[in-house]
């Protein structure tokens, strides 16, 4: 149980650090730091991927876990939305007209990794639910799939979570 609430904390905290990256002062210290957290960042999602996966406790434990990474991940990707937006609306700048496309791009992929990476959570906890008949066929199907897009593995993982709450799996 401590290995899961570590690493899932871990998780839920670990885009926030690389946004207090940003603010490091210094001309060497915060490049080397930044590519240190790229490195580091592949590390905390396949180790939480593994975690997720390992896990050989109680479903409904992962599903309060992945609904609160859900939670906490939520600022994080307004953050990233509204900035993208910035950059959207400043293609107008002839400066900012080829890049802020890539940045978008860059901002998609971290947001959509992000994302599949707290999905293995749910993913598990859906198919510990379905194996341990608290979820149907259809249902353990469509939860599947809404983990995988924006807004709606939120919403499956609170289903998911309150399907699974009460049962012993």
């Amino acid at each position: 149980m401590r290995s899961l609430k570590f690493f899932a904390v871990t998780l839920m905290l670990w885009p926030y650090l690389g946004i207090a990256l940003l603010y490091v002062p210094g001309d060497v210290v915060p490049s080397i730091a930044f590519f240190l957290y790229l490195l580091l960042t592949a590390a905390v999602y396949g180790i939480n991927i593994i975690n997720a996966c390992r896990w050989k406790g109680e479903a409904r434990q992962l599903a309060f876990w992945n609904m609160l990474i859900k939670l906490a991940h939520i600022p994080f990707h307004l953050i990233l939305f509204l900035v993208g937006l910035v950059f959207l609306l400043a293609m107008v700048v002839p400066a900012l007209l080829f890049v802020s496309p890539i940045l978008i791009v860059i901002f998609s992929v971290i947001s959509y990794l992000l994302l599949l990476t707290s999905s293995a959570y749910g993913v598990n906890a859906i198919v510990r639910g379905k194996t341990g008949g608290a979820l149907s066929t259809k249902a353990a199907i469509v939860l599947g799939i809404l983990h995988f897009l924006f807004v709606t593995d939120l919403i499956s993982a609170i289903i998911v979570f309150v399907k699974l709450r009460g049962r012993r799996s």
